[in-house]
């Protein structure tokens, strides 16, 4: 039988070995069969099945026999009610070699001096295939052994007997337990013993379904340390890959502050370059002012007479072409040597403006002069009225000389 191996939580393992070992300890008290229904149950199994049982009895017996001679350091022998050969002294060469109970009441046995028996233990020599017949006390006797080593050895017998009885109840039944076999995901730890019970179909023991379930425990808290060495491994392996995702999205983030911080660099350069060449046309229109005005008061003072009037001066500027009340006022102050003083106020003039104002008013009021309508507070543009009334005699008068020229 195939069964899919699913791997449990430890919990459900445990849970399961619970179970399990109810369900042993619900089999545990198995009737003890007398020989007669023994030998019946033995009597239906199949013949392979049959001679397993029994050799398997017979094996642990001598296993069991085996054990009570080595273990006890049997060194001589006691001839009792038998006269051994010379060559039947040698004690390790005697082995008990087999065993019936004949069951509570029951005296089958003999001894080898006649006294009827429930145990009844057979020595053989193993050269000679001498036989004898003991019941405890004179095996005991034979093998110059305690009584009590005897009945240790007829309990270990006896529990021989009541496996087999577990096994042949369990066949009556139909309870085989393979299913423990089949789970066990590594069956190469499995004793060879269970295995030969399964391909056997035999029945397993309540002791090997115990270390089938320690088998299955075992297996299972390693395959789940594996799985959990695996999800380490996955989650690690998930760490790296975000960690690898964070790293290219910082060095994605550095491309682009690298990218933007090249671009602000060069819109920095056109900056300074368009800041520089703003500085050089704004000092290129300074010096081109500067010459305007220096030839302005060149021009300015050739035509003024000694001593001229403040009036005067400031009408010639704009004559000359600077229409602006604010630019004459520093002109007059800084080139013409009237009042240099500046007022405190948030527009900082030369206390001449309003002067400069009065004596271009009055030149507006005569019609020489007219205020553009761009003027304010801040500042006053004046120009020359091309309607002023001495260009208007001017012009009539040539008119005038023109007439009499035809005539």
């Amino acid at each position: 039988m195939d069964n899919e191996l699913v791997l449990h939580s430890h919990s459900d393992i445990q849970e399961l070995i619970r179970s399990t070992f109810k369900e042993s300890r619900d089999v545990f008290m198995y009737k003890k069969l007398s020989a007669e229904e023994r030998e019946q149950q033995l009597s239906v199994l199949t013949i392979e099945q049959r001679n397993f049982l029994e050799n398997e009895m017979k094996r642990s017996r001598r296993t069991v026999f085996e054990n009570v001679m080595r273990e006890e350091k049997i060194t001589a022998l006691k001839s009792i009610d038998i006269t051994l050969q010379e060559d039947e002294m040698n004690v390790v060469d005697w082995l008990i070699s087999d065993y019936n109970d004949f069951g509570p009441g029951n005296l089958d046995g003999r001894c080898a001096c006649g006294r009827r028996l429930r145990y009844m233990f057979t020595v053989e020599h193993q050269v000679t295939r001498t036989k004898i017949q003991y019941g405890k006390d004179h095996l005991s006797a034979f093998l110059n052994i305690e009584v009590n080593e005897i009945d240790g050895v007829i309990n270990e017998l006896d529990k021989i007997d009541y496996e087999l009885d577990e096994l042949l109840w369990k066949i009556n039944n139909n309870v085989y337990y393979h299913e423990y076999y089949n789970r066990i995901p590594d069956k190469t730890v499995v004793s060879e013993s269970i295995k030969k019970h399964f391909e056997m179909n035999i029945p397993f023991l309540d002791r090997q379904i115990n270390r089938l379930n320690k088998y299955f425990e075992k297996q299972m808290e390693a395959l789940e340390e594996e799985q959990r060495k695996i999800q380490r491994e996955v989650d690690l392996e998930e760490r790296q890959k975000e960690r690898r995702r964070i790293e290219e999205l910082l060095q994605e983030k550095k491309k682009i502050e690298a990218t933007l911080e090249a671009g602000r660099k060069a819109q920095r350069e056109i900056e300074i370059k368009r800041q520089q060449q703003e500085n050089e046309r704004i000092e290129k229109l300074s010096q081109e002012k500067k010459m305007i005005e220096d030839k302005l008061i060149e021009s300015v003072k050739a035509q003024l007479g000694y001593n001229a009037a403040f009036d005067e001066v400031a009408y010639l500027l704009v004559l000359n072409g600077q229409h602006s009340a604010v630019a004459i006022s520093h002109i007059m102050a800084n080139d013409f040597g009237f009042n240099k003083h500046f007022s405190v106020g948030i527009m900082h003039r030369p206390f001449i403006y309003f002067d400069v104002l009065l004596a271009l008013k009055k030149q507006v009021d005569k019609g020489n002069l007219i205020m553009d309508e761009s003027s304010n507070i801040v500042d006053c543009i004046f120009y020359v009225n091309p309607y002023r009334e001495e260009d208007r005699n001017n012009e009539s008068e040539e008119l005038q000389q023109q007439t009499l020229s035809l005539f």
